[in-house]
């Protein structure tokens, strides 16, 4: 992958003069957004530098096997230590997303510092002045493959050890669906042997990404499964409502849901998948959008529910009812579909 020249060579400087760097992801973060900046923080120990990472909410369990996991910042549980952090840095790396809002609480701090901002992102329509220098390609897999990519124009992949590897590794896999994907460009694979090549131990990292769940995990995703799925056979379409009162009897913690979304796709004749979680009660639901083929779900993420995201899998929210949500999305859908069947 070929970027601008000079790009990178401030980027380089950057880095080299910065006394503390700060690396942020988004909010609820995932296996590319934990894995991107853990993938830099362990590059940047490696060489020497300064560097702290503060994320807005809990990391999930099953991503918190990486190196320097333990030493992350929760901006929820400490803020006056994320705080002091963020007022001190003198480089910020906002990873894997592209308008300061996907930051949750740490969007209102983060936009009054004057400190220099560096955004590494595969989202499409980044919002214009988020950062100082900006690398953002919807062409590749994942911000895990981006930075590597970054990094081997900056010249510095010696310094991605194995602990880096694995965290840029993990990225990847758990953003494609374990290749399945978001991953038909030759490059990916040749980003993914390279990571291989520095000693990782592929077996182990899947073991900790997809087979280490809670009970309290499968017995909610079996709730889920047999009792808050359901079918619209006419539009090829299925939704999960999963309440409150849902997540709290099954004791959940943040990552449990992960992924249940993709399950609607398997069953046959199922184009478009829809999840809605309800984290506040009567008052906010999170959703998720995933699809197959040509419905683009960020356009109706972006559209309908405050959100945006990938073309085939997208996420947003809804200031409200659990039951307004699915109401809303039920009245909306059908036109949205018809449009695009249409076009």
């Amino acid at each position: 992958m070929i970027f601008n020249e000079s790009q990178i060579s401030r980027l380089g400087e950057l880095i080299l003069k910065s006394e503390s760097i700060v690396l942020i992801p988004h909010k609820n973060s995932d296996g590319d957004a934990i894995g991107s900046i853990l993938g830099w923080w362990n590059l940047f120990k490696n060489k020497g530098l300064n560097a702290t990472v503060v994320v807005p909410d809990a990391v999930p369990d099953n991503l918190q096997w990486m190196k320097g996991a333990n030493e992350i910042v929760v901006h929820e549980n400490d803020p006056q230590k994320s705080k002091e952090a963020l007022k001190h840095s003198d480089l910020l790396f906002l990873m894997d997303f592209n308008n300061l809002q996907r930051c949750g609480s740490l969007a209102d701090i983060v936009s009054t510092l004057n400190t220099t901002r560096v955004l590494i992102d595969h989202h499409p329509d980044p919002v214009w002045g988020v950062a100082d220098l900006i690398f953002s390609e919807i062409g590749v897999s994942s911000t895990c493959e981006l930075s590597y990519h970054i990094i081997k124009s900056l010249n510095w992949q010696d310094n991605v050890d194995e602990f880096s590897a694995e965290s840029f590794y993990s990225g990847i896999i758990t953003d494609t669906g374990s290749l399945s994907y978001n991953s038909s460009h030759p490059r990916t694979y040749m980003v993914v042997g390279e990571l291989v090549g520095k000693g990782i131990d592929k077996d182990k990292i899947h073991k900790q990404l997809f087979q280490s769940n809670s009970l309290t995990r499968m017995r909610l995703l079996g709730h889920v499964l047999c009792n808050k799925m359901e079918l619209m056979n006419d539009l090829e379409a299925a939704y999960i409502a999963i309440s409150k009162d849902d997540l709290d009897n099954h004791n959940y913690k943040p990552g449990d849901t992960e992924g249940f979304v993709n399950y609607p796709l398997g069953i046959k004749g199922v184009e478009i998948s829809a999840m809605f979680t309800e984290k506040e009660r009567e008052k906010f639901v999170k959703v998720s959008f995933r699809s197959r083929d040509n419905t683009p779900v960020n356009l109706y993420s972006e559209k309908y529910f405050s959100g945006g995201g990938h073309a085939k899998a997208a996420g947003g929210e809804w200031n409200g009812t659990l039951r307004g949500a699915i109401e809303h999305f039920k009245k909306t859908l059908p036109d949205f579909i018809n449009q695009i069947r249409e076009s």
